[in-house]
């Protein structure tokens, strides 16, 4: 939530009223004797609403609404109490929107007069009358009101009058006209008054007001002083309105009991205590002091000088860091620097921290020429204040606690973050001990992120202990799996010992090829068991099994010597006519013809059929009994009716087929032989008896579009070049944009895929990795364009193998066309071109947003101004990441849009 600052300027008149009105707001059923507490009590009253309320308990779904507001001089309790649960009524509602928008100033100060029938408490009159003059409130509604019994004042407002009020009082009555013909979605949407529907929908899609159980609205329910708050304190967001003691800057410096802000280029001090409330702008629960870092962007919302509320809106330290070789101090705090072919100056204050390689403060005077040190200084002044000077050069020992923040296994080094903010690397060598909960751990294990205790020799790393219950990895040989699926036993990889772990209780289990895999189709062998990266958690169960390589023969179209069906021995005789024997179980993997269960593949292996077998040792892992030939076509010979094809060994198989031959061509029905060219890859199908030609499958690939999936009937509907076709996914290998295994499910539409098919079987569906960020360069003599994504990463992307880049509906096949800071996605089609696809850039002037859509205001009468929004879309201002919701209108920004959908916007 972003929130304006103005200078505290308030005349005593209207903080005498607003006192008052503060102490009538937390009397509740006693408003009526709000006039007679004007006085005196006021100031002592408002003081006591910032300390904690008693019944405002820490954690309280509404505690940082009800501060915030508190705080602003919106809302206050009464005897130390908020009231949360109290009812509110009209008359006070109506009060707490014109504090709301800071028109307390605009009272009157004569007599008011009201609409008919419009009675409220003789405090509460001039709120009221203001409020149907800023069209807060529809008069001629309000004027229907009836009821005898209750003053229109003294009235429980209700969740849909509440959330009009609210509309209004943000200034989206056009928008709520707009939408009062459509369904709100709520179960009880029938009960909500026709005059408010449009209301409703503009605050829910706001995010201001939300269903109750039972996706409810509940629009007659009576709102309570929780609710109340919550409601404005989100709407704070659609409004500037600038709050007399509210600032807005970053920590220029933090100490316990002040905090100095730089606000508008100037110094605000504040005073912390105990009655201050900490917040982020991202979350409810409530922060403590401690979680507060020094340049950071913070809202304060103050009282008499000290801090009542400090919200984080940006948790982003703004500091830079540098290195400079020392050269001398001159007098007035002023720091040289030998730069090699001159020198350079820097000015520090008295609040610059000096600091040796070990994080203690060292006296500046005792610094040595040509030193190296680190500067640290903050960004978001024209000052540019030097926060801290520490020592880099020189030999480094400590022993300090912090956190890992990069490893480089490859020049055996790790950097890490101290207790103090400060980074440095260090190296590790075989005398480094590592260890997690009394075990020993390799440095491969270790992650960024780890929070961890370290020692430091000679700049080396003597020791590093794990100091939290953490996630890690590990590398090795899956040597048994319990047959209870409770523990596994494997290898570490350079270990002779073996290591036993309990597994969680659904391990994820991923091998390649294997979709859906469970426990049993992982290898398990004293010898050569699969390779694995195992994950293990914080309380040391395996939560996730990788096989990463398998250590097997493959012996492809060996021929049948003999079969056992009692031991299941199965002889056989390779491709250099050695004999084999090879044994069978109930794990071997079976496929044939004629199904893929033992019963149905036994009759097959009759001496002279040839099979492919995959073994490790003489286990059978799995068995093909060859009923298809899979290569390249390499002649047709019409006349003698034979298809030569030659495999990926550049062994010629010779097959011959009759009349009854079957072609599949994906895209082509009736396909026949004369459609089959010489240098097409195929999989040839072979009848039972391994003697002609039955079925032969052209192999395809294409790119498509995901139109929807149907996982329970195995089916992706998906379309290219305007054609859309139904697949069946069954016989297919599902691999992510990283090549990891993927379930039907995952695959959303509007996702790109390359699909591999035999005919108009999928063999292979991959996601296409999109890229889609800024050009940072361009080298287009080494093919090779810089792009940072969305996430911040820089990724070099080589193009040798083709590009076509596409702008404004035109194509260039190279990279001259691209200049740093253009938008673009990036994606390879099913050729390996590289795609790059040009994003439209317009600048505009932002009116408003919904969480699916933005609108602009136009430049003229037949631009469009209505733009949908992708869901991860990237709002930001330079490096500080926003949301669409902090954008007010009037604010020049410029849209970034991808096939017509807005995936960036660039605030000015």
């Amino acid at each position: 939530m972003v929130l304006s600052h103005s200078k505290h300027i308030h005349s005593k008149k209207v903080v005498s009223a607003v006192m008052a009105g503060l102490i009538a707001l937390g009397g509740g059923a006693s408003v009526v004797s709000a006039n007679e507490t004007a006085g005196g009590t006021a100031a002592s009253t408002t003081q006591s609403s910032l300390r904690a309320f008693s019944d405002v308990a820490a954690g309280y779904w509404g505690e940082k609404y009800i501060y915030q507001l508190a705080a602003q001089g919106i809302v206050t309790g009464s005897n130390g109490k908020f009231r949360p649960n109290d009812p509110v009524t009209q008359q006070e509602a109506v009060t707490m929107a014109i504090r709301f928008l800071s028109m307390q100033d605009q009272l009157s100060s004569g007599t008011a007069t009201l609409p008919t029938n419009i009675k409220v408490n003789d405090y509460f009159t001039q709120y009221v009358q203001l409020a149907f003059q800023q069209n807060l409130l529809d008069k001629q509604k309000e004027s229907g009101y009836s009821d005898e019994k209750v003053i229109w004042g003294a009235q429980k407002a209700s969740r849909e009058w509440v959330t009009e009020m609210l509309v209004r009082s943000i200034g989206r009555t056009a928008e709520a006209n707009a939408a009062k013909n459509n369904a709100t979605g709520f179960a009880d949407n029938a009960k909500i008054s026709p005059d408010r529907l449009g209301y409703v929908n503009v605050a829910v899609e706001l995010g201001l007001a939300q269903g109750v159980n039972g996706n409810k609205f509940d629009p007659q329910g009576a709102v309570t002083r929780a609710q109340l708050a919550t409601f404005f304190s989100r709407a704070q967001a659609y409004i500037d309105t600038k709050y007399a003691n509210q600032y807005e800057g970053y920590i220029a410096s933090l100490d316990n009991g002040k905090l100095e802000l730089y606000v508008d280029g100037q110094l605000q001090s504040f005073k912390l205590d105990a009655s201050t409330a900490y917040f982020t702008s991202d979350s409810a629960k409530r922060q403590q002091f401690s979680d507060l870092k020094p340049y950071t962007k913070v809202v304060v919302v103050a009282n008499n000088g000290t801090a009542a509320y400090v919200e984080t809106t940006d948790p982003a330290q703004q500091v830079e860091r540098f290195e400079r070789t020392y050269a001398r101090l001159s007098p007035n705090h002023v720091i040289w620097f030998d730069t090699g072919s001159t020198f350079e100056e820097l000015s520090y204050d008295a609040n610059t921290l000096f600091l040796d390689q070990n994080g203690n403060k060292i006296d500046p005077k005792t610094l040595a020429a040509g030193s190296l040190l680190t500067i640290e200084r903050e960004t978001f002044s024209p000052q540019k204040r030097i926060v801290s000077i520490r020592v880099k050069s020189g030999l480094v020992n400590k022993s300090s606690e912090g956190v890992i923040t990069s490893i480089d296994t490859v020049n055996k080094t790790m950097t890490l973050k101290d207790s103090t903010g400060y980074e440095d690397t260090f190296a590790w060598d075989e005398k480094t001990v590592i260890r997690y909960q009394n075990q020993i751990l390799t440095p491969a294990e270790l992650k960024a992120g780890f929070s961890v205790k370290f020692s430091v020799e000679n700049s080396v790393l003597q020791s590093v202990e794990v100091a939290q219950s953490v996630e890690r990895t590990v590398q090795g040989m899956l040597y048994a799996v319990e047959e209870n699926g409770k523990t596994i036993t494997y290898k570490r990889n350079g270990s002779t010992q073996l290591e036993t772990k309990f597994l969680a209780d659904k391990p994820e289990i991923i091998v390649s090829g294997v979709a859906k895999p469970v426990l049993s189709d992982l290898l398990a062998d004293a010898v050569s068991g699969d390779k694995v990266l195992l994950t293990i958690n914080g309380e040391e169960q395996v939560t996730k099994i990788e096989v990463t390589g398998r250590q097997m023969e493959q012996l492809d179209a060996a021929t049948i010597v003999n079969y056992d069906p009692k031991t299941r021995w199965l002889t056989v005789r390779d491709a250099n006519n050695q004999p084999q024997v090879i044994i069978l179980d109930e794990k071997t993997k079976l496929e044939a013809s004629t199904g893929t269960t033992l019963d149905k593949v036994e009759p097959l292996l009759g001496a002279g059929r040839k099979v492919s077998v995959s073994v490790i040792g003489t286990r059978a892992l799995s068995l093909e009994v060859v009923y298809k030939v899979e290569g390249k076509v390499s002649s047709i010979n019409t006349s003698k009716r034979i298809i030569s094809i030659v495999d990926a060994n550049g062994k010629v198989e010779e097959i011959p087929y009759n009349t009854t031959l079957i072609v599949e061509i994906f895209g082509k029905s009736s396909a026949s032989l004369a459609d089959v060219r010489v240098g097409d890859e195929v999989s040839a199908q072979l009848s039972t008896n391994q003697d002609y030609l039955q079925t032969l499958k052209v192999k395809t690939a294409a790119q498509f579009e995901v139109v929807f999936t149907e996982p329970s009937k195995n089916r992706i509907r998906v379309k290219a070049n305007g054609t859309t076709s139904d697949i069946y996914t069954d016989k297919a290998v599902l691999t992510g944009e990283g090549g990891q295994a993927i379930l039907l499910a995952d695959l959303r539409p509007g996702t790109l895929v390359n699909i591999s098919l035999q005919g108009n079987t999928a063999v292979a569906i991959s996601e296409v990795k999109l890229t889609l960020g800024e050009i940072t360069n361009v080298d287009a003599s080494g093919n090779v364009v810089t792009v940072k994504d969305y996430a911040g990463n820089s990724q070099a992307i080589g193009v040798s193998a083709g590009v076509k880049v596409v702008r404004n509906g035109s194509t260039a096949t190279n990279l001259s066309t691209l200049a740093a800071s253009d938008r673009v996605e990036i994606r390879k089609d099913i050729q390996g071109v590289t795609i790059i696809n040009v994003m439209e850039k317009l600048e505009r002037s932002f009116w408003q947003a919904s969480n699916s859509e933005i609108q602009v205001k136009r430049k003229s009468i037949n631009d469009n101004y209505r733009f949908a929004l992708s869901d991860k879309v990237f709002v930001h201002q330079g490096d500080t990441t926003l949301s669409v919701q902090s954008l007010k209108e009037n604010d020049n920004i410029v849209l970034y849009l991808n096939n017509g959908v807005v995936v960036e916007i660039v605030k000015q």
